[in-house]
């Protein structure tokens, strides 16, 4: 029973982890598509057929990666409140 246990903490874990890059990726990806297409990084008037389309965009996306951010914050005090989910010690760590 406690290997399962364990196995679940691993799995929330890991799922908040992925949250968290995933919402960083995102905005640093807007950013970028931004400069590749000529404009500054977070120019949002670049990324669509006329500048306001580009920015309706730009900020849908950024919107997402901050809904993606309270999310995981969201699970993150959820695991931690139930006890469902605490970080590695020293010792579990492997290092």
């Amino acid at each position: 029973m406690e290997e399962r246990s364990r196995r679940d903490h691993d799995w929330q874990g890991l799922a908040a982890r992925i949250v968290a890059f995933g919402r960083e990726l995102g905005f640093g990806a807007v950013g970028i598509a931004a400069m590749l297409m000529g404009g500054n990084f977070l120019d949002y008037s670049v990324l669509g057929s006329t500048p306001v389309a580009g920015q309706h965009l730009g900020i849908l996306l950024v919107e997402f990666g901050v809904g993606l951010t309270v999310a995981s914050v969201m699970m993150s005090i959820f695991y931690s409140i139930s006890g469902l989910y605490s970080p590695p010690t020293e010792g579990q760590r492997g290092s």
